[in-house]
């Protein structure tokens, strides 16, 4: 069997009796995580863009929810602003060694389905689990393979991952799963340039990546065919994107029986998950030295090598971040407004927030070294050290991304970051209720209350 072949049996096949009680637990965890963080873009600047343009592309049938407005549109569509909205804050899971953002992929897809066809919550996680054990792995196959060619892994990786999700929840034979698979082998999309001047489109990959996803099953569904070498074979996605640098064995290996859905890492903060650690070490800093930050003279980062070109280079851009999205693929940025703070949050990557003079001449002091014994991308790792003007040195060094499943956040951290998410959007009421629902979805026989509540808007808050 071809690796399509195999993923596409294990997808549809799947059913929700087979998920350990823990994948069930983190799969309603990463939902709740990833509609609060749809809820809390469609406040922000980049919001009315993907709207606009689904207005543009149409809303009959009005099949599923946008999250956050009282818009419906087809399946595909809905996941497309849906994706971007997820991914809109950079707030979303990332599955570490694959360096791909799952769920703002994976739960769209699931959800608009879910919607659309009416399907039990037990099956929308099933499809979900689906999207995320694919997606990890095949991501996982090659770790930094993609990042370090210019592709965006999540895009790529995410179209493969939602087109089985798709292909679950539409109750596809594996046969046209297989067919699925090879069509959205021709749609995977996602490229790095936007870190050229700080430009929005990678917001937009795992909606891309949805919306191929669900139209390529769609397509395979009415008899449209694709290559079942389409993972593995002489132009296949792997020797077109990473060369020879894969694994294969990596794509299914413990399929069914090692859930990859477990491995993936919640986000405490709005920005490049590469940065998280260093800003945890940083206000680690602050909290037992009360680090001032005019007594600062120098900030050196110990960074993985293959983290640099994303967070740290070109150097000029990293500390005088251009736009706000800038600034969340700034190291510079987030240690200095970590050490000015003492907090790090929506409000810390504004518009107006990242032209403080205070925090910018603080970015001008950080500098970088590579550490040869990084475990990245297994982790993702930060040690930070401060000089002061002084002469006294300061440590910290964070060996666990916050959130990873070797150092978690816990399921009251992930509600209160979901309730706070969600009121940037609905009234407490409102996101009281959407957290019952979704922490109950296994036992609703389809997911309409949940979809009206992501409708409930009522809070209206400026564009920031």
């Amino acid at each position: 069997m071809t690796a399509a072949e195999t993923l596409a049996e294990f997808a549809t096949g799947l059913t929700f009796e087979r998920l350990p009680a823990a994948v069930v637990d983190t799969a309603k965890l990463r939902i709740l995580d990833t509609v609060g963080i749809a809820l809390a873009s469609t406040r922000q600047d980049f919001a009315p863009s993907v709207l606009g343009a689904l207005r543009a592309l149409g809303q009959r049938p009005p099949a599923a929810t946008v999250i956050g407005t009282r818009l419906r549109a087809p399946a595909a569509v809905a996941a497309l602003a849906n994706g971007a909205l997820a991914h809109g804050l950079d707030f979303d899971d990332t599955h570490a060694a694959s360096i791909t953002h799952a769920s703002a992929c994976v739960v769209p897809a699931a959800l608009a389905l879910g919607e659309a066809r009416r399907l039990h919550g037990r099956d929308v996680l099933a499809a979900a689990v689906a999207g995320w054990e694919t997606i990890s792995r095949l991501g996982g196959a090659a770790p930094n393979a993609f990042h370090s060619r210019g592709f965006h892994a999540t895009g790529v990786c995410g179209a493969f991952a939602t087109t089985l999700v798709a292909a679950r929840a539409m109750g596809l034979a594996p046969a046209a799963a297989v067919n699925a698979l090879g069509v959205v082998g021709s749609m995977a999309a996602g490229i790095f340039e936007y870190l050229a001047d700080g430009s929005w489109v990678k917001r937009l990959h795992p909606g891309w990546a949805a919306h191929s996803g669900l139209t390529a099953a769609e397509l395979a569904a009415h008899g449209f065919t694709g290559p079942a070498t389409i993972l593995e074979g002489r132009f296949g996605f792997f020797r077109t994107h990473v060369g020879d640098a894969w694994d294969a064995g990596r794509l299914t290996k413990g399929l069914g029986e090692e859930w990859e859905t477990l491995a993936i890492s919640f986000k405490p903060y709005p920005c490049c998950h590469y940065n998280h650690a260093f800003i945890d070490a940083a206000l680690r800093l602050v909290r037992e030295h009360a680090i001032r930050p005019e007594d600062v003279q120098r900030i050196e980062c110990r960074i993985a090598a293959g983290q640099v070109p994303i967070v740290c280079e070109p150097a000029a851009a990293k500390r005088v971040p251009r736009t706000a999205y800038d600034a969340q693929f700034s190291l510079p940025y987030s240690v200095a407004v970590a050490l000015v703070d003492g907090a790090v949050g929506l409000e810390s990557f504004g518009p107006d927030r990242i032209r403080d003079p205070r925090v910018l001449a603080l970015a001008e002091r950080v500098m970088w070294t590579v550490d040869p014994a990084s475990r990245f991308p297994e982790v993702f790792p930060g040690s930070v050290i401060v000089t002061l003007r002084n002469g006294t040195r300061l440590e910290a060094h964070e060996p666990l991304n916050r959130g990873c499943p070797e150092n978690p956040m816990s399921a009251e951290d992930l509600r209160v970051k979901f309730r706070r998410n969600a009121s940037e959007a609905l009234s407490p009421r409102a996101v009281a209720r959407l957290e019952t629902l979704i922490g109950s979805v296994d036992t609703l026989a389809d997911l309409d209350e949940v979809m009206r509540a992501c409708r409930q808007v009522q809070v209206r808050r400026p564009v920031r």
